[in-house]
């Protein structure tokens, strides 16, 4: 660092005057040390004539100047430790790294007169001040590199102590310490059967749990709370959380469909609607369900049923929905009853056979692996029914849905006006809402750039579109196929002409050389006028079967309509048990065993002899003397009693017995009189006769 100055750069300094005049004015003055300058008129005065904060001043500036200069020069950021050594990972070797690059750059500030303490002082104040990543960001970066991030400090760049640390230190120990193995102590397992418990207790709990035997000297609860900060994340969790939950912390394979073709596999689940809309048949509120069919190479929904409940019959509407679109190769679902039953799956008479689709099951309890279908159900159904009334989901206000309900039934009752959305409104919202998801665009599809010039992703119906366009064309069925296709069939054994389904008798001669043997039928689920009877073997059509075709008096049932009255039969039966139970508890009384002591509250323990020493006391006829003149006090309670209920009764009372009447019955002797006979009115007279 130069040691002579000018009056211009002294001017302007701490405790210096503000001109060139005034700055030699006192230098003449005070007699300063100064020489004349190397080159031109003028002198140069000393650094010692100058205060203290007028020398640091200088000092910074002149570090000012030379930041740039450390960033355009190659030795200010050379490199002292390689790379390369071995035995270190990448965090210490980046730490090692720049710690040599803040140490090379020091030394080029020492080398040009500055001290090392003054240069770190310097450079830190910068640091933190935002100038240096202005000046010298590749220094600055270096920086906040070199600290250690086990450090306590909320400073983003390491202490001047930190630093002179490591000038003091040879170059292989730039690199910070590597983290310590964890060492698991010896009750790590005794704690941890308290803490990993699917009741999830607190660590106090289950610090108060785990002393409370443990042989020895137990940790404290500061040990224990950082064994479990070291602990990792999922190994925290474990008997915490069931196998199930638990797999939303775990590692997961990212499944590609860019090499499907639309219809290769189609992906389905039910949903039950949040929110109440009404019913079809009675106006009354409830959830549909929905049945959601989508495809899963172009994300496109294909298919959709809704229905009152979910079951085979909305599974399969769903499916013949969907297949107009395109046949599936492969249909992948859960483990649900709408799946997994003869209707769709049975080798003979399953309509998947017949399409020659193959369905496959995920997992039980692994709905992650059909995550396509299980985020339609929230962008699609969940999101629509935040939209109108009647929404109950979970996201729903307490307080308010309460509300919502009483409202509903409220009119349900009394017969209100009805706040719920009506069927045909909530199917025409359904297919409308569809309709905006196929045409959206969708986040996992590729992007391109429309014709506005605007590059988004493409939607379902784009990419289904563009699959049309390179030559693929879907395979459908035409109208009498998917008749024959969609059609359920069943096993049924014919018997004189006749086949009994679904309590209903179809009948054909053509069945007659058929009796006794066993036949494949296909019925129309809402249509219970025929069946078409096949052979089982080849399915060959044998005859189409009519409806009671030798009876004329019967009432015909679909499918539906018998699956209706069944779910309402079991409904009555189960409000049957219900309401026995009520008149159970309304009517019912335990029976007074006869050699039990019974305990009531008001009366104490009830054994016979008492009930018959009562009774007797009370029944007892008792000789009311009829002179008026007698005392009321000589009587015994017995007897005034009496009297006081012949006066009840319309006999004549004396003018010395009028004030005792009208006080009487308040008195505490006719009120346990009046207690102890309802009691024992109660009981009854078998009670009494015990």
């Amino acid at each position: 660092m130069k040691h002579w100055y000018t009056a211009k750069e002294i001017a302007g300094l701490p405790g210096m005057p503000s001109t060139e005049r005034r700055v030699r004015s006192k230098a003449e003055i005070s007699n300063w040390e100064s020489q004349k300058k190397a080159f031109g008129k003028g002198f140069e005065y000393h650094i010692s004539n100058l205060p203290a904060e007028a020398r640091k001043a200088l000092q910074a500036n002149q570090i000012e100047e030379l930041m740039p200069r450390l960033h355009e020069s190659k030795s200010a950021v050379a490199r002292t430790v390689s790379t390369q050594q071995a035995g270190l990972n990448e965090r210490q070797r980046t730490t090692a790294d720049a710690r040599a690059t803040v140490i090379t750059a020091i030394n080029a500030m020492h080398e040009q007169g500055i001290s090392k303490e003054s240069a770190i002082a310097a450079l830190l104040a910068q640091a933190i001040t935002g100038q240096l990543a202005e000046i010298n960001p590749v220094l600055d970066k270096a920086l906040q590199l070199a600290k250690d991030p086990r450090g306590n400090s909320a400073s983003n760049y390491p202490s001047d102590r930190s630093i002179k640390r490591w000038f003091a230190a040879p170059a292989k120990d730039l690199a910070p310490k590597a983290k310590r193995e964890i060492k698991i102590p010896e009750w790590a397992n005794e704690f941890l059967l308290c803490w990993q418990r699917p009741e999830k207790p607190s660590v106090e709990h289950a610090y108060r749990q785990f002393t409370a035997f443990y042989e020895g000297t137990p940790p404290s609860i500061y040990a224990v709370r950082r064994f479990i900060k070291k602990m990792g994340n999922v190994s925290k969790e474990r008997g915490r959380m069931g196998a199930r939950e638990l797999k939303n912390l775990l590692p997961f394979m990212r499944r590609d469909f860019s090499k499907l073709l639309p219809a290769d596999i189609y992906s389905a689940d039910g949903h039950c609607h949040d929110g109440e809309v009404q019913h079809p048949f009675h106006g009354r509120p409830f959830r549909p369900e929905i049945t959601t069919f989508i495809d899963i190479a172009t994300r496109r929904v294909v298919g959709v049923s809704v229905d009152l409940a979910e079951s085979s019959i909305a599974v399969l509407d769903a499916l013949i929905s969907s297949c107009t679109q395109a046949i599936p190769a492969l249909l992948y679902v859960d483990n649900g009853g709408g799946y997994a039953n003869a209707l769709l799956k049975d080798k003979a008479t399953g309509v998947l056979a017949r399409l020659g689709s193959t369905m496959t099951h995920s997992l039980p309890y692994s709905s992650q692996a059909r995550g396509v279908i299980e985020r339609v159900h929230q962008t699609l159904w969940v999101d629509m029914a935040k939209g109108v009334q009647g929404f109950i989901g979970k996201d729903m206000d307490q307080e308010a849905r309460h509300e919502q309900f009483k409202l509903s039934r409220k009119a349900v009752k009394q017969g209100g006006v009805m706040h719920l959305m009506a069927w045909d409104a909530f199917m025409q919202m359904v297919n409308e809402r569809i309709d905006w998801y196929n045409s959206r665009p969708h986040s996992s599809l590729p992007k391109f750039t429309d014709e506005q010039g605007k590059r988004r992703h493409q939607s379902p119906d784009e990419v289904w579109n563009q699959f049309k366009d390179k030559g693929w064309s879907p395979l459908t069925l035409t109208g009498d196929d998917a008749a024959q296709v969609f059609r359920p069939r069943t096993k049924r054994t014919a018997n004189r002409g006749e086949i009994k389904f679904m309590s209903n008798i179809y009948f054909s001669h053509e069945l007659t050389e058929w009796h006794g043997e066993q036949v494949h039928i296909a019925y129309d689920i809402n249509d219970p006028q025929f069946v078409w009877v096949h052979e089982p073997e080849s399915g060959t059509l044998i005859c189409k079967a009519e409806l009671n075709g030798n009876s004329q008096n019967y009432m015909p049932q679909s499918v539906v309509e018998h699956a209706r009255e069944g779910r309402a039969k079991g409904r009555k039966r189960r409000l049957e048990v219900k309401l026995e139970e009520v008149e159970a508890e309304l009517n019912g009384r335990p029976a007074l065993e006869q050699d039990t002591p019974t305990y009531i509250p008001g009366i104490g323990s009830i054994t016979p002899d008492l009930i018959t020493n009562r009774t007797a006391e009370i029944e007892e006829p008792v000789l009311i003397t009829e002179s008026a003149e007698r005392s009321l006090q000589d009587m015994t309670s017995a007897e005034r009693i009496n009297l006081y209920q012949e006066y009840s009764h319309g006999k004549a009372i004396p003018e010395q017995h009028s004030f005792w009447f009208k006080t009487y019955g308040k008195s505490k002797e006719f009120s346990a009189w009046a207690r102890r006979a309802d009691e024992e009115s109660k009981i009854g007279p078998e009670a009494r006769t015990l």
